[in-house]
């Protein structure tokens, strides 16, 4: 089954009071909350766990993912560092993160393998993630969540099938998935059903959005170049309970700092949905269609 939730770090990564009124407002319930808040001492960041706890605890929303930082409190949190005592202290920073907003936590867990390393570092940094990874399974665990490896882009670990495989392949499939997001395959973007065919068996989440078929940007689906019904055909064969959750920019003109209200947002989002269950009939109808006068 198909379900779906956004992210949090789509609105800026702090839930804000017209963020959480924006979530009263909505048919939306599932979220991935992102953790780099929690990592942080700011006025900001208490503010938004205060917000987000008031959210849980009333019901209006649920945790369905964590997305885990990869920089927050001014650290880089990169789980394949080639120094043994630095990954070692990442990991430790982690776990400790986890256990301290337990009451935040969701089925699944969104984990960058690295940041954008060299690649003839990525032999070296794949086990050093591994060994980040397989230090957490026994927190996973206890608490009963997936540790989810995100199709990353550039020269991140994780940016193509093999490398996916040969990461997840060393455990076992009930402690560590994939979160697949779309917008990362980079010029790659036909090959995507085919992607998501070969990397099935393990994939928990997707992050959907929608980009120019060069670099990320993080549209909605419909405003970049994604074939849509092929990407929505190959998930739905997907034999196992998916997560796709929108990992986009809400914003209005051209620049990312021009942030658009949350009710904006989250309506965009709803509309989405709504867009990628019905794209096998909506986007042929577009292509069809013939402007009047033209």
């Amino acid at each position: 089954m198909i379900s779906y939730a956004v992210s949090v770090g789509s609105f800026g990564e702090y839930m804000t009071p017209a963020l959480a009124e924006a979530f009263r407002k909505s048919q939306l319930r599932n979220l991935e909350l992102s953790f780099r808040p929690c990592a942080e001492s700011t006025e900001a960041a208490r503010i938004s766990a205060e917000l987000t706890r008031n959210l849980l605890d009333e019901g209006v929303v649920r945790s369905a993912s964590v997305h885990l930082p990869f920089y927050a409190a001014g650290r880089c949190w990169d789980p394949s560092a080639l120094d043994e005592s630095r990954r070692r202290e990442v990991a430790a920073r982690f776990r400790k993160l986890i256990r301290d907003n337990a009451e935040l936590m969701a089925p699944h867990v969104t984990l960058h393998a690295s940041n954008e390393p060299p690649p003839d570092e990525h032999p070296a940094r794949i086990d050093q993630a591994c060994r980040t990874i397989e230090e957490m399974i026994p927190l996973a665990g206890e608490l009963g969540f997936s540790i989810n490896i995100e199709y990353l882009p550039r020269t991140c670990l994780g940016n193509c099938v093999e490398e996916l495989q040969t990461i997840t392949s060393r455990f076992d499939p009930k402690h560590v998935g994939i979160c697949f997001d779309v917008n990362h395959v980079m010029d790659r973007r036909r090959e995507l059903p085919d992607m998501i065919a070969a990397l099935a068996p393990r994939i928990r989440t997707f992050h959907i959005s929608d980009y120019d078929g060069v670099d990320e940007m993080h549209w909605f689906p419909g405003q970049g170049v994604l074939d849509w019904p092929a990407v929505m055909k190959q998930i739905r064969a997907i034999d196992h309970d998916v997560l796709l959750i929108f990992e986009t920019q809400n914003q209005l003109g051209l620049k990312v700092s021009h942030v658009a209200d949350p009710q904006f947002g989250v309506r965009q989002t709803e509309a989405a949905c709504w867009f990628l269950e019905n794209c096998d009939e909506i986007v042929p109808r577009i292509r069809n269609f013939r402007i009047p006068g033209n």
